[in-house]
């Protein structure tokens, strides 16, 4: 397969889209001394990520000897050898499109192996549960105030179940909702301006009157956000854009956060909030949108 390619989840891209790889029942990595050093440099920095791969690895001093061990055809073995070593002499991988600037010609003097098994990594186990998600102690006892849903301490341990978590989500999500809403006999009062570290520099939860406006500057916010509320600060004068400053968002990482970055410098440079949504991001637009009109409303 690809070994450059980007994977999500188990899945390799191919050709427009990530697919799953095959799982071969005789699936092999190869390689040479060149590559074998690098692993012995990588074990003694402590860069090394599976401690057990010199134990698993086999050796040859020919490709005969290798395909003997791995119990694969010789002659194939030897064509894949071959044709590697082509493309990365010839600067082009006509079978995967690989880049070849991470491919080296595979010297046959001594050759390495290594026997390979198809797997997906997720997150399974976690703190155990109760049927009302209260979170367990030790002895089987609810740990005040603290609950848990989904993969969470799921009940399906040690097994991954695809589709089969949204259920303990939805499920366990909306039983720990209720139960985290009840009243609690040995409920503390908490001073939250004390507990609750600033959402940053320039404003902290509600206080949104505690915004320093210069000349000609004002403040718009929404709730209409992915994340929730966005506020804005805008700089608007003689009926001219000229600054948008998003001081609030909890927009999602990747997608709405990276929008937020893009559209106060869009809005002033359209002296308008009538611009193209980001793709993927059309309701953080929005929501952006709808707080700078809030803000130029409150200009005189």
């Amino acid at each position: 397969m690809k070994e450059d390619a980007k994977f999500r989840h188990g899945h390799i891209y191919d050709h427009g889209e990530y697919n799953m790889p095959h799982a071969f029942d005789n699936a092999w990595l190869v390689f040479d001394q060149k590559q074998y050093q690098k692993f012995v440099e990588e074990k003694e920095s402590g860069k090394l990520r599976y401690n057990k791969l010199f134990d698993k690895m086999i050796n040859a001093t020919s490709v005969s000897e290798l395909a003997d061990k791995m119990n694969v055809p010789a002659k194939n073995l030897t064509a894949t050898i071959n044709q590697f070593n082509e493309f990365a002499k010839n600067g082009k991988d006509l079978e995967f499109g690989r880049a070849t600037d991470s491919m080296d010609e595979i010297s046959t003097n001594k050759l390495y192996a290594l026997k390979l098994a198809p797997a997906v990594l997720n997150t399974q186990g976690g703190a155990e549960h109760n049927e009302k998600a209260e979170i367990l102690n030790n002895n089987d006892q609810p740990i005040s105030h603290l609950y848990s849903a989904g993969e969470m301490g799921g009940m399906c341990v040690n097994r991954y179940q695809g589709g089969g978590n949204l259920a303990e989500c939805l499920i366990f999500g909306k039983i720990a909702g209720e139960q985290a809403a009840k009243m609690k006999s040995d409920t503390q009062e908490v001073k939250l301006e004390n507990a609750v570290p600033s959402v940053n520099d320039l404003i902290a939860g509600d206080k949104i009157d505690n915004i320093e406006l210069g000349p000609d500057q004002y403040v718009g916010s929404t709730e209409a956000g992915i994340g929730g509320r966005i506020v804005v600060r805008v700089t608007y004068k003689d009926k001219k854009i000229k600054n948008v400053e998003v001081l609030e968002n909890h927009e999602t990482e990747g997608i709405g956060a990276v929008a937020i970055q893009k559209l106060p410098d869009e809005i002033v440079k359209a002296n308008s909030t009538e611009i193209d949504a980001v793709s993927g991001a059309s309701t953080t637009t929005r929501a952006v949108e709808e707080a700078v009109n809030k803000a130029i409303k409150k200009a005189k």
